[in-house]
């Protein structure tokens, strides 16, 4: 598995906040954290805040001094590393480190046979993963689909045992409930050999999600202390809809949902000082003509770019991110100038754990094309953000003086020792019209289908041992046993 080459340093000095501008979104968020407060649905939260000196009325609605916000998120570590399901370590959270990785839950899939969008099921959790540990720049899986095939009450068990038998690549999950959490953290702490070494050396990393506008749910809670407790990474982001779930002004939405992260991430580092957690956010608008949320919007992008000002520059935390998706229905020209907006963007901001690759139909269907030809243009955008090499070897004096002017250079020692170096597509074509119309005039989308159709079933990931694959597959059981389903 390659490793993303460190471009912290080449991130172009491209900020679209001010450190001012920062302060005042923060002092914004401890305000509305102050005079509106937020609904904790949690009878231990509660209790932790009110230990910490927050006034609470109204039986859950808590109001943030913000000293106690400011004093809870210093606590917080600023660098989370995953590992592999091996306990290598893999993706490092940390400054402004780019990770890109699938997305999850979703409710339809495009076949790759038919190109028709159907209900997705549990097999497309398995070829998704297989796909994206096939795929050279995807550093961590999500289970795309939500399967259908599958009894809801304990899909997610049965989806993150799909994931962990498919891929080696450190996983992002979610889980229904703590029952289901539960299950799940059992299940990575058989694969890591103990509950220590998996809080030592963890290959997952939990998606929780608070409810806008400013509530914070029991599940969700339940989920996190349990996540604190194991001292377990997770992700605290909310997803406001701008002028339905949050203000339609940029700035407004921004400063909203920053102030539900930060009384999440107060709730958690109350409940376990020093717990790993990722800080972002996603909200985009909604289009008004539509009646869809969008997920291409540029407001969307804005709104991350923020989140990661935020992060890095302000909090010092490790940042969530989006790319890689589209609101198109098909991977087509809309989806591809979309999702390579964003990857670009993303990038540029620095998000360090970024999801979604291969999203279309603004957040509600999987393209696995869209999941290859997206893993392409993270090779490119990660080519251009490496930017140029400058020593004597790549200066090439020498050589320039030795072709001299009209000379051949294609023939020489140092173009053999470095052509290899240059970026070569896979999924885009550039050859010449006279072999493309001879192949048979191959299009993108037609290419990056058979390059994931090969790759769903060739590549064959690291098996968990036959031992432990039928203790997993015994504790899935058990959960659908206790949840009635036969």
């Amino acid at each position: 598995m390659a490793h993303i080459q460190d471009v912290s340093s080449l991130s172009f000095g491209f900020r679209i906040l001010s450190d001012s501008q920062l302060t005042q979104i923060h002092h914004a968020s401890l305000e509305i954290l102050r005079r509106t407060g937020v609904r904790v649905r949690h009878g231990e939260a509660l209790d932790l805040l009110r230990d910490a000196g927050c006034p609470i009325s109204d039986g859950d609605l808590v109001k943030f001094p913000a000293a106690v916000v400011e004093e809870a998120v210093r606590s917080a570590p600023s660098r989370i590393v995953l590992c592999d399901r091996t306990s290598e370590p893999r993706v490092f959270l940390e400054r402004q480190r780019s990770y890109f990785g699938t997305g999850s839950d979703l409710p339809h899939t495009l076949d790759l046979e038919t190109g028709q969008r159907r209900l997705s099921l549990l097999s497309d959790v398995a070829d998704t993963a297989r796909l994206a540990d096939a795929l050279p720049n995807l550093d961590f899986v999500m289970s795309m689909a939500l399967p259908s095939d599958v009894a809801p009450a304990t899909s997610d068990r049965h989806s993150f045992l799909t994931m962990i038998s498919n891929t080696s690549k450190p996983v992002v999950f979610t889980a229904w409930d703590e029952t289901g959490l539960a299950d799940i953290i059992a299940m990575a702490e058989i694969v890591a050999g103990s509950a220590e070494r998996l809080s030592l050396n963890p290959f997952l990393l939990a998606y929780l999600e608070p409810s806008s506008p400013l509530q914070h749910s029991e599940t969700v809670l339940r989920k996190m202390m349990i996540m604190a407790d194991k001292r377990l990474p997770f992700v605290y982001a909310p997803g406001p809809v701008e002028g339905a779930s949050a203000p339609v002004t940029s700035a407004g939405s921004l400063a909203m949902a920053n102030a539900e992260v930060l009384s999440g991430i107060t709730i958690a580092q109350l409940r376990q000082r020093g717990a790993p957690v990722v800080y972002g956010s996603g909200s985009g608008p909604l289009d008004m003509l539509t009646t869809v949320a969008t997920y291409g919007s540029p407001e969307f992008m804005l709104h991350c770019k923020a989140m990661a000002e935020l992060g890095h520059h302000f909090y010092k935390l490790p940042v969530w991110g989006f790319a890689g998706c589209s609101d198109s229905k098909q991977p087509d020209l809309q989806a591809g100038a979309e999702s390579s907006l964003w990857i670009l963007w993303t990038a540029l901001t620095g998000a360090n754990l970024v999801h979604d690759i291969g999203y279309v139909e603004s957040g509600m269907t999987c393209s696995s094309e869209m999941i290859v030809a997206c893993d392409e243009i993270i090779g490119l955008v990660r080519r251009l953000l490496g930017g140029i090499e400058l020593t004597p070897e790549t200066l090439a004096l020498e050589v320039i003086d030795e072709v001299g002017p009209g000379g051949d250079h294609l023939s020489t020692d140092h173009t053999y020792r470095h052509f290899r170096k240059c970026w070569y597509p896979r999924v885009f074509d550039r050859s010449s019209h006279q072999s493309w119309v001879e192949a048979d005039r191959p299009t993108a989308v037609a290419t990056a289908r058979e390059i994931a159709r090969r790759a769903i079933a060739e590549h064959e990931p690291d098996r968990l041992p036959a031992a432990t694959l039928e203790t997993l597959r015994d504790l899935v059981t058990a959960a659908d046993e206790r949840a009635g389903i036969k």
